[in-house]
């Protein structure tokens, strides 16, 4: 039974994949499509912005108190090195918890608050290029 469900999911795919391509050439009428490397080049930077200035932030709260707990050993994680806060940061910022540090305490707000910059920022960025005035 699971098989042939997944059968008629595949073929349904193809014949969605089919008409896609037979749209193709009116997609090039309607929508301008180009590689905008400015735009792009931009939303790393200011992305990476953030992560450098969390790294930090963290870091700096490292210096007082632990605040990531070891995601595989459950203790928590002590003397880190700002390397080790940049790669919180950017896992947290790009929302791809691997699960191998867990935040606690006042953290896991400035985690979140984090998370959700990673998520708004760049979707703010693309929405205001796309609707820019093209004039």
């Amino acid at each position: 039974m699971a098989h042939a469900f997944l059968g008629i999911l595949v073929v349904l795919l193809l014949l969605q994949l089919g008409a896609f391509a037979r749209k193709k050439g009116e997609l090039s009428k309607t929508h301008k499509l180009s590689l905008d490397w400015p735009l792009y080049l931009y939303i790393f930077t200011v992305l990476l912005s953030i992560m450098f200035i969390f790294a930090i932030i963290y870091y700096v709260i490292s210096l007082n108190t632990p605040f990531l707990i070891n995601g595989t050993s459950g203790e928590e994680v002590v003397n880190y090195t700002f390397l080790q806060t940049l790669y919180y940061s950017g896992v947290t910022l790009l929302s791809i918890g691997y699960g191998d540090f867990t935040p606690i305490g006042p953290a896991r707000f400035l985690s979140n608050f984090q998370a959700f910059l990673g998520i708004v920022i760049p979707t703010v960025i693309f929405i205001k290029e796309i609707t820019k005035d093209r004039t």
